[in-house]
């Protein structure tokens, strides 16, 4: 255990929004004990304060038995099952893993309180989707004590802890730096928002209020139970008992925090910050999660939860654990980008639409997709789509943290009609929250203070390669649509990265030390190139190409604009009619021919460099099809774009398979995903997916 110092607002306590936030949060921990337990509290706040203090082992169970146990981790071992039996699972999904790939945070103003539109809130991470609090819906109120509601309480605690604990060491494989203590503190806070009706998730269509209304009605039978008018007075509130719900956490948050740490797992887990204390100083929890010395088979009563996230605001705890989150993932993605899209040893160099750069010169409208490319557009292909969402949820949660601070800058809640609702809801109780702001905007109040700290958390200082893209979230640039902040390399925290950009004009070369590469020049044999043109009278064969786009913003704007003609019935594939003007925008007409029917251009001017290859593979991949530049046609920069594009059929195929797949993931993913799911009805033959299913036939 080492011994180190308190700190009040910087250094060490402050290298980090997360350091930062548990700092802050226990001064005010430290100020809401003080006002019911300290000195200067009243005799009558502390016998308040005493009244709610639980005790499992007072708790009765189902058929009238004493739970007998006054530790929470002996109880849930020997009376779990009748407890359970009593109240079901407290996991609404028993088998869900908690720290999916595949599913990220839930922004949607539909989904989080608070929220009146979709550019700015909260986001809860996709640990808080399932935390395990199912069982707190089913208590029962007639025979409801303090006692019994920390029991249930403790389960779903418990179980939350045994949800997250079987998936995190499989996590950890992954992203090592992650530590259950830490995640086990971010649970443990939004149940402790759950119990104070402070949780601002909003859960499944037909249960948005089922257990906070359940909450409410458990916490006025306890108020009821209070005997001392002066109790009755100080939590008047009869209608949310807000204050009443704050205090009982606080009495009872140290039980709470004892039944979350109680797997045999944890034994030489630490918690990241020193926030354990005794006669000697202050050191970090090195064992269970616990301070001094306390185990689950040794109890040491009375001792305090090493975290204090649950009294920092429920929106700034996600936001610190989305960036957490958001560099693991950046970091991945980069390493991914760069292994399919790079390799030194084998003289790759691929642009993100699946382009060889080292054969490719767009000047001449050749393209060349070999050297395996098309793992780098399937590899930047997602990833540009996931950078895409996630500045969409940053911009969303900076602009609510400068609103949040506007509100509190000026002492009290602020201003503002948004406010005053909320107020009026809440009946003007803010409790630790305010608190909280009051702390917090000596040195934060400013946003880019705040993300400063966010930078400086331990994920986000290890994504270091400066191809992909270095974590300022200070300087991001806003924008509400397309991928404005995304590809701009001075903006780096949003970077699609260089590893996922188009060949440049004239393609890549090896430098000449060979030390990496370099942008070939107009004078590299660039410009004056031999082609191919078809010989006078062969027509070749057209193919008709659907094409989407290259760009994320594309492929939404190019479907729908197909979906719009389908539904019109004005289509103009090559088995329907529709206008010409139409089939510009949608389609590429490709002519292919084989190679007995092409011959050289008879360009004057040097062989390129690979113009040997260049031919045999002409001659065995197909022949070579050949698209009709529009750009250069209309006059649009046309002194940089050549009159027509060149693929060999076989890189034309792979061309057209690659942008099928592509799209065939945008379909199932962003238009037809909610038409398959059986359990909600939508399926092909009902509401609006009938237009949607017909599109994708046509498509």
């Amino acid at each position: 255990m080492a011994p180190g110092g308190g700190g009040h607002g910087g250094g060490e306590e402050d290298k980090d929004a997360k350091h930062m936030f548990d700092r802050i949060g226990q001064q005010v921990h430290d100020k809401v004990k003080k006002e019911v337990y300290g000195t200067g509290a009243s005799g009558d706040a502390k016998k308040y304060i005493e009244e709610l203090k639980a005790g499992v082992s007072f708790a009765t169970l189902s058929g009238g038995e004493l739970a007998a146990f006054p530790e929470p981790c002996k109880l849930i071992k020997d009376k779990g099952h009748k407890i359970l039996a009593a109240r079901g699972h407290p996991c609404r999904k028993e088998d869900v893993d908690r720290f999916s790939d595949k599913e990220g945070a839930q922004c949607n103003k539909s989904r989080i309180r608070d929220s009146e539109k979709n550019s700015e809130g909260a986001c809860a991470p996709y640990r808080r989707l399932h935390v395990c609090d199912r069982n707190l819906e089913q208590i029962k109120t007639e025979n409801i004590t303090t006692h019994n509601l920390l029991v249930d309480v403790c389960m779903a605690a418990n179980y939350e802890a045994q949800s997250l604990i079987r998936y995190h060491d499989l996590y950890k494989l992954t992203y090592d730096d992650s530590q259950i203590c830490t995640v086990l503190a971010r649970s443990f806070a939004d149940i402790g928002d759950i119990v104070r009706g402070k949780d601002l998730y909003r859960r499944d269509k037909g249960e948005e209020t089922k257990l906070e209304k359940n909450l409410q009605n458990i916490f006025k039978e306890i108020y009821e139970e209070l005997k001392d008018p002066r109790a009755k007075e100080r939590y008047k509130d009869t209608k949310n008992f807000y204050q009443l719900r704050e205090d009982w956490w606080t009495a009872n948050r140290h039980t709470v925090w004892k039944a979350i740490t109680c797997s045999d797992d944890l034994k030489d887990n630490r918690y990241f910050r020193q926030t354990c204390s005794d006669t000697h100083g202050s050191f970090v929890a090195i064992h269970y999660c616990r301070c001094n010395n306390d185990q689950p088979n040794a109890d040491n009563p009375n001792t305090d939860p090493p975290t204090y996230f649950d009294y920092v605001p429920q929106y700034l705890r996600w936001f610190e654990e989305w960036a957490e989150d958001f560099c693991r993932k950046k970091k991945k993605y980069v390493d991914i980008v760069k292994t399919y899209c790079r390799d030194e040893t084998k003289g790759k160099y691929c642009s993100l639409n699946g382009y060889d750069c080292t054969k490719t010169k767009l000047a001449i409208g050749k393209y060349r997709m070999g050297n395996q490319c098309t793992k780098c557009f399937f590899a930047c292909y997602p990833y540009e789509k996931w950078i895409e969402k996630q500045k969409e949820q940053f911009d969303k949660q900076k602009k609510k943290y400068t609103d949040e601070m506007k509100k509190y800058k000026n002492g009290g809640g602020g201003s503002g009609s948004r406010r005053q609702r909320r107020a009026a809801r809440n009946e003007n109780y803010e409790g630790y929250e305010k608190k909280f702001y009051d702390e917090l905007k000596g040195n934060y109040s400013d946003v880019n203070a705040f993300l400063e700290k966010l930078n400086k958390e331990k994920a986000c200082t290890a994504v270091d390669d400066d191809k992909g893209g270095k974590i300022d979230f200070k300087n991001v640039h806003g924008g509400t649509s397309d991928t404005s902040g995304t590809n701009v390399e001075s903006q780096g925290t949003f970077y699609r990265s260089k590893y996922c950009q188009p060949c440049p004009h004239c393609g890549m070369k090896r430098k000449s030390d060979g030390s990496g590469w370099e942008e070939r020049k107009e004078n590299d044999n660039c410009k004056n190139i031999n082609l191919y043109k078809p010989i006078n009278g062969k027509n070749g064969t057209t193919i008709n190409f659907l094409y989407s786009g290259d760009e994320t913003n594309e492929i939404g704007k190019k479907l729908k604009a197909f979906c719009d003609q389908i539904n019109r019935g004005t289509t103009n594939a090559a088995s329907g009619g529709g206008s010409k003007s139409d089939s510009q925008k949608l389609y590429q007409d490709w002519k292919c021919y084989q190679f007995e029917d092409l011959q050289k251009d008879g360009q004057d001017g040097v062989e390129d460099e690979d113009d040997g290859e260049y031919d045999g593979l002409v001659r065995n991949s197909g022949g070579l099809c050949i698209l009709e530049n529009k750009k250069h046609v209309s006059g649009n920069n046309s002194s940089n774009e050549p009159a027509e594009i060149q693929k060999t059929f076989h890189d034309f195929f792979y061309y057209w398979v690659a942008h099928m797949l592509k799209d065939s993931i945008y379909w199932r993913t962003k238009k037809l995903g909610r038409c398959l799911e059986n359990n909600n009805g939508n399926t092909c033959k009902k509401n609006n997916c009938n237009d949607k299913c017909k599109c994708y036939e046509s498509w």
